[in-house]
């Protein structure tokens, strides 16, 4: 007995389907791809925005090629908030066209990855070749090339439209609807630039809204400035009265150190000596008091 209920439940494990193999297979409900050519650096800045599609198992580990020449600086997730925090992943070696990077999905939240590529430079031309290798399906695929201000001869292939931005930047943009696992797709841009600065250099910086009383952090002088002179005028009374009283205090000394002429007996112009003993005499003096010889005194 026990060994027939043993060999049911063996045929059972293998008739009846695993829960893993019952999930649907990895599509991508949405790839926005940004294109920012020379924003800040000489280069192509390349952003991929991917979700997966609703069922998809989780945690799954998800493929993304990019060309070998390209430069991985960022693997990110976006929290409910909006804001982009650091995301697991894997680099592979991949192949002499292509390397891969393995994410780590954990939620049902949109993904991010940034690297930069090199343009293809011959005097003022530059081009650039887009490459999506196809590893997924994917439901919705958007593309936008967020381009510099002052270039020119501005071609697509295939073909975008015009966009701006509330900032007035302008983009080329294009939504290429879904795409079948396994088809590549590529996307030729070409341009004339004679400027080398880069488009983060020549963004103007201004306020998110206009600037009035209202804004928090903003100082307004007219209402400080019954403060200010109050305070100046202070300054300049108390100032002015401290040098008047130094100035009185200057002239009370100089009188006592220079007092009026007395009137009296007038002084000899010089001293007297006895030119006998050389001894000094005093004013009313006739004779030296040392020796006794009759004073010289002067007419």
């Amino acid at each position: 007995m026990t060994r027939w209920l043993t060999l049911l439940l063996l045929v059972g494990a293998i008739l009846i389907p695993s829960p893993a193999y019952s999930q649907a297979p990895i599509s991508l409900s949405s790839l926005q791809v940004q294109l920012w050519p020379e924003y800040d650096q000489p280069s192509m800045l390349v952003i991929y925005d991917f979700q997966l599609a609703d069922g998809a198992p989780l945690p799954v580990g998800i493929s993304v090629k990019f060309p070998r020449a390209a430069n991985l600086i960022a693997v990110a997730m976006q929290d409910a908030d909006g804001d982009l925090l650091d995301a697991d992943y894997l680099e592979s070696s991949g192949d002499d066209t292509w390397q891969s990077v393995i994410v780590q999905v954990q939620t049902p939240a949109v993904y991010r990855i940034e690297y930069y590529q090199p343009l293809a430079r011959s005097g003022d031309q530059r081009q650039y070749l887009f490459q999506w290798a196809g590893q997924y399906p994917v439901e919705a695929l958007g593309i936008s090339v967020r381009m510099p201000t002052d270039v020119s001869g501005v071609s697509a292939d295939p073909q975008l439209q015009s966009a701006q931005n509330e900032a007035g930047t302008q983009f080329l943009v294009g939504d290429f609807g879904p795409l079948e696992a396994g088809k590549e797709f590529t996307l030729h841009l070409r341009y004339s630039r004679t400027s080398e600065s880069l488009a983060a250099s020549q963004e103007d910086l201004g306020p998110s809204r206009p600037l009035d009383a209202s804004t928090p952090g903003r100082v307004m002088l007219s209402k400080y400035l019954p403060w200010i002179l109050g305070t100046l005028g202070f300054v300049l009374i108390a100032g002015g009265s401290l040098y008047f009283w130094q100035s009185s205090r200057a002239g009370t000394r100089r009188e006592k150190r220079h007092p009026g002429k007395v009137h009296g007996t007038a002084q000899p112009a010089g001293d007297v000596y006895c030119h006998q003993c050389g001894a000094r005499a005093e004013p009313s003096d006739r004779f030296c008091r040392v020796c006794g010889t009759r004073l010289r005194l002067p007419e």
